[in-house]
């Protein structure tokens, strides 16, 4: 095995997925009708997946890891640009990287900090070293990490690489010993760049001890502990 550029040490506490091909479309039965209806579908799977691993709403900090984000909203106004028509501020206001987390953090009423990740296909990746730095700096509380991504429009494809399916990931990680450790490190073949995080579930619930993703610039290395 090639030697890391770096690693990291976790400790992963909870894991939940939602896939649009497995699961049932979410719920929401915690939130108030009138608010359902004003959640975009991307919204509505991560609060239905953030509920659904933390029910107990007690203190979390967070972190949103998506490549594109509100692709389907962004898209929509992008359309509405070129077609010289005016922009809803309702849809515009949901459509930033940090929209879904606002909501999660009013609807949970958790005031811990936040942060959003968009790093291509080492998005995953950098939301777990972004939990980990958190912990690093403060090991309390726990830092749920939603990894997520809906189906990227047709009029990217075929030049997106990415996944056809919404799919969307929730890790609560926490300051326990750790289980997992994720390394950094060369890149010595080519790898599938898509979809990590179903490559990830798929590994965590296999009883295999290692799998390697691909990254931009480095591979990454998942061991069990």
């Amino acid at each position: 095995m090639l030697s890391p550029y770096w690693s990291i040490q976790i400790h992963l506490s909870r894991l939940s997925s939602w896939h649009e091909t497995h699961n049932d479309k979410p719920k929401l039965d915690f939130i108030a009708p009138l608010q359902r209806r004003r959640l975009s579908p991307l919204a509505r799977i991560n609060l239905q997946l953030a509920h659904d691993i933390h029910p107990e709403q007690t203190a979390l900090r967070c972190v949103f890891a998506s490549r594109h984000g509100e692709i389907a909203q962004t898209t929509q106004m992008l359309q509405a640009l070129a077609n010289d028509e005016l922009l809803s501020p309702a849809r515009f206001s949901h459509s930033v990287h940090n929209a879904i987390q606002g909501l999660w953090s009013i609807q949970a009423q958790q005031t811990a900090e936040c942060s959003a990740i968009s790093a291509g296909i080492d998005t995953l990746a950098m939301g777990v070293l972004e939990a980990a730095t958190l912990l690093a700096d403060q090991a309390d509380p726990a830092v749920l990490l939603m990894c997520t991504d809906e189906a990227v429009p047709a009029i990217f494809q075929p030049d997106a690489s990415e996944s056809t399916i919404p799919f969307a990931l929730a890790m609560l990680i926490d300051s326990q010993a750790a289980n997992l450790k994720l390394s950094a490190i060369p890149q010595n073949h080519a790898l599938t760049a898509d979809p990590t995080h179903l490559d990830f579930l798929q590994w965590w619930h296999s009883h295999a001890p290692q799998l390697i993703t691909a990254g931009a610039r480095c591979n990454w290395l998942w061991t069990r502990l």
